[in-house]
């Protein structure tokens, strides 16, 4: 009797142990999330949180206003190449406030967008937007990679980007593209 209760008190041991080498061994392809951005406008909040997520990086935004708030994210491989420009994930609050993030390569410093407000009667806009790159030690903790810029835009209303210019550290134009309206 005392050695089959041994043998089970090992035996419940050692599926403890698998279950918590389990859970770190998962834990450990996750890094932590970690606010990389955050902005103050027209009476609405916004931020930008980054978190790798087994060799993903995962991106969500929030917007905050009096009465309402939304969050929307979306992970994409945190390969080493990202897109030259990318609209990953957007959000407009009951079409009072808009917010959108865009990520770029490392190489992009500067872009300029032509910005159309649908449904305002606004005419389109020329906006200079400069990129942003996330520190080492918020990388370190969130387990990605440094290989990519953001910039997240902003506007009261309705946002839709239609042309977006890119330029690299000393203003030379790297890319000039249409893009259709998501807005």
């Amino acid at each position: 009797m005392p050695q089959r209760t041994l043998t089970i008190v090992c035996a419940s041991v050692v599926s403890v142990l698998v279950v918590v080498g389990v859970a770190i061994a998962g834990g450990a392809a996750s890094g932590q999330q970690v606010r990389v951005a955050q902005g103050r406008f027209s009476h609405h909040r916004w931020a930008l949180k980054v978190q790798g997520r087994h060799d993903r990086r995962c991106y969500e935004l929030w917007l905050r206003g009096k009465s309402v708030a939304d969050a929307v994210g979306t992970c994409r491989p945190d390969k080493h190449r990202p897109p030259l420009w990318s609209r990953l994930v957007g959000i407009t609050d009951d079409s009072s406030a808009s917010v959108e993030l865009n990520v770029t390569r490392t190489r992009v410093r500067a872009m300029r967008l032509r910005v159309g407000h649908p449904n305002s009667g606004r005419p389109p806009r020329w906006m200079p937007v400069h990129t942003r790159r996330i520190s080492r030690s918020d990388a370190r903790k969130a387990k990605i990679r440094r290989n990519f810029r953001f910039a997240v835009l902003h506007s009261r209303g309705r946002l839709c980007v239609k042309r977006v210019i890119l330029f690299d550290r000393n203003g030379d134009r790297i890319d000039d593209r249409r893009v259709p309206c998501e807005g």
